[in-house]
C-alpha cells in the first residue's frame, strides 16, 4: 500500500500548505435595494419645495474576484438571492411605515467583512443596524460550504472557559451565559476575524439592540482552533476593540487614552508602555486597526477630531514604536471604514464629500512605507442615494472608471445613483440598467437659487437635478 501511504503523505502536505499561509481574496462590496421608493417634498401648502427620494431598504453584498473558486462564487450568488428576497419581503411588511423614518424601520443590510482569504470568507450582517435581525456568515473558501461554529470550535468545555476568561477581562461577565447557551445550538452571531473568533452578543434596551463584539483570539486559545483556522495570510489587517487587550501577531496590545480632550495616549505592548502625542483638541479613542505588511507592522489609532466630523489618525510603527501623523491622505478623509478591514492592500478611508450632495464616501488606500496610506483610485459611494434629472441630459458613459468615449442621452426624470467621484470635478452615477455615466462639475457659488455647482459647463445643479441634500 505504498500508493495509499503516498496519498496520505500528499494529503498531509496539502493540509500543511493550507495551514502555512492562505492568500488574501480581494472582496468587493456592492449595494442592492428593494423596489420600494419613498418620495418627500414637492408641492406643499407652503409652496414648492425640492423633492427628495430614498430607498429605505437596501443591503450590502460581498462579491469575490474571478480568482475565487466556482463553489464560493455560487455560495455568494445564493446569498445575494436570499438578500434580495428578504429585502422585498421586508419592504412589503413595512409598506405603511413610510412616515416612520426610525432605524427600526430599516432593513438590517449592513455588512462587516472580517476575514477574506483562500481558507475562509467571513462576515456579519446587521450588527450595526440596532435591530435583532443580525446574522453571521462563514464560508469555506474552497468548497463554498457555510460553516457552523461547532465545526470551527470542537470542544465546548474549552469554549466555555475561554468565554469566561475574556468576558471577565473586559468586565462584561453578564454576557458569558448568553454565549455559552447559544454555542451548542449554533445560535450565536459570529465570524472568523484575523485576530480570532468574533462573537457578536446582543444587548437590548427594549427598543434598540447593540451588539458587543467579544474576541477569542487564536493566540490566547491556540488549542481551541485547528491550524487551518489559525493560519493567516502573510499580510493582513484587523479591527481591534478599543480599550481592551488584543492578542495578535505574538503580541499583547492595549491602547489607553484619557476620555475627552488630551494631548497624549499610551500603547502597551507586552507590558512595556509607550506614550505618544496627539492633537491637544482631539478627544476619545474611536477605533484601532492593526496591519501586518511586508513594509512592517502598524497600529492605526483614530481619535475624535477637533471639528465635529473630523477625526485624527495616528500610525504607530510596531518595529521601533515611532509615530507618524503625516499619512499622505487627502484632507477630506477621516478614519478607516471599519466594515472592510481584512487586507492591507485594499483598505478604505471614510470621507465626507459635498459634490451634488453631502455624503460619506470611501477612498481605497493601501499601506506603504512607514505606514503611509497610498491612494488606489477614486472615492466610492456605498448605498443607494439617488438624484433625478429635471431635464434631458447628454452624459459620457464610463467603463472601468474611465470615460469610454461614448455618450448617452438621458430623458428627464431618469434616476441616478451615486457611484464614484474625485470630490471636485466629477461624480459617476449608476443607472437603473447598471450602466455608469459621468457628470462633470465645477464649483460655482454664484448660481441662482443657492446652486453650488456648474454641471457639464453650462447648467446650474438645481436646474438639472432634484434630490440634492447638503449638510448645514
Amino acid at each position: 500500500s505504498a500508493a495509499s501511504a503516498g496519498e496520505s503523505k500528499q494529503a498531509e502536505a496539502e493540509d500543511d500548505k493550507q495551514a502555512a499561509a492562505p492568500e488574501q481574496l480581494r472582496v468587493s462590496i456592492e449595494s442592492i435595494r428593494s423596489t420600494r421608493e419613498r418620495e418627500s417634498g414637492g408641492e406643499t401648502g407652503m409652496g414648492s419645495q425640492d423633492r427628495f427620494y430614498e430607498y429605505p431598504n437596501w443591503a450590502m453584498l460581498p462579491t469575490v474576484p474571478d480568482g475565487a473558486t466556482a463553489a464560493l462564487t455560487e455560495a455568494l450568488d445564493a446569498y445575494a438571492d436570499t438578500q434580495q428576497k428578504a429585502l422585498e419581503a421586508y419592504a412589503a411588511a413595512h409598506q405603511n411605515s413610510a412616515e416612520d423614518d426610525s432605524l427600526l424601520n430599516r432593513y438590517a443590510g449592513d455588512v462587516r467583512l472580517t476575514r477574506s482569504d483562500s481558507n475562509y470568507l467571513s462576515f456579519v450582517r446587521g450588527t450595526d443596524s440596532y435591530s435583532a435581525d443580525a446574522e453571521g456568515y462563514t464560508y469555506d473558501s474552497k468548497t463554498g460550504e457555510r460553516v457552523l461554529l461547532t465545526q470551527i470550535v470542537r470542544d465546548e468545555k474549552q469554549f466555555d472557559s475561554a468565554v469566561d476568561q475574556v468576558t471577565q477581562e473586559i468586565g462584561m461577565t453578564e454576557l458569558a451565559a448568553l454565549a455559552k447557551e447559544g454555542f451548542p445550538a449554533n445560535k450565536l452571531i459570529w465570524a472568523l476575524g484575523n485576530e480570532g473568533l468574533e462573537l457578536y452578543l446582543p444587548k437590548s434596551d427594549g427598543n434598540y439592540v447593540m451588539y458587543i463584539r467579544v474576541v477569542l483570539s487564536y493566540e490566547s486559545f491556540p488549542d481551541l482552533f485547528t491550524d487551518r483556522v489559525k493560519a493567516r495570510p502573510a499580510q493582513y489587517a484587523a479591527v481591534l476593540v478599543p480599550n481592551q487587550q488584543a492578542y495578535i501577531d505574538g503580541k499583547r496590545i492595549h491602547v489607553s487614552a484619557p476620555s475627552g480632550q488630551s494631548g497624549s495616549f499610551t500603547v502597551e505592548v507586552d507590558n512595556k508602555e509607550h506614550t505618544f502625542k496627539k492633537s491637544e483638541e482631539s478627544g476619545d479613542l474611536l477605533s484601532l486597526v492593526f496591519v501586518k505588511t511586508t513594509e512592517g507592522d502598524f497600529l492605526y489609532c483614530e481619535f475624535v477630531g477637533d471639528i465635529a466630523d473630523d477625526s485624527q489618525l495616528v500610525a504607530v510603527n510596531m518595529a521601533d514604536m515611532s509615530e507618524n501623523t503625516e499619512l499622505g491622505t487627502p484632507g477630506l478623509c477621516t478614519g478607516f471604514d471599519l466594515q472592510r478591514v481584512t487586507d492591507p492592500a485594499t483598505l478604505f478611508l471614510n470621507a465626507r464629500l459635498d459634490t451634488l450632495s453631502t455624503l460619506t464616501a470611501s477612498l481605497p488606500v493601501s499601506v506603504g512605507q512607514g505606514g503611509k496610506l497610498e491612494v488606489q483610485g477614486s472615492y466610492q459611494y456605498l448605498g443607494v442615494t439617488e438624484l433625478h434629472t429635471k431635464q434631458a441630459l447628454t452624459l459620457s458613459l464610463v467603463k472601468n472608471g474611465k470615460e469610454s468615449g461614448e455618450t448617452v442621452e438621458l430623458p428627464a426624470d431618469t434616476k441616478l445613483f451615486f457611484y464614484a467621484g474625485d470630490g471636485k470635478s466629477y461624480v459617476d452615477f449608476r443607472l437603473e440598467d447598471d450602466r455608469v455615466v459621468r457628470v462633470h462639475i465645477a464649483s460655482d457659488e454664484n448660481g441662482s437659487d443657492g446652486s453650488l455647482w456648474k454641471v457639464e459647463g453650462k447648467y446650474y445643479d438645481k436646474d438639472v437635478f432634484s434630490g440634492m441634500r447638503y449638510a448645514g
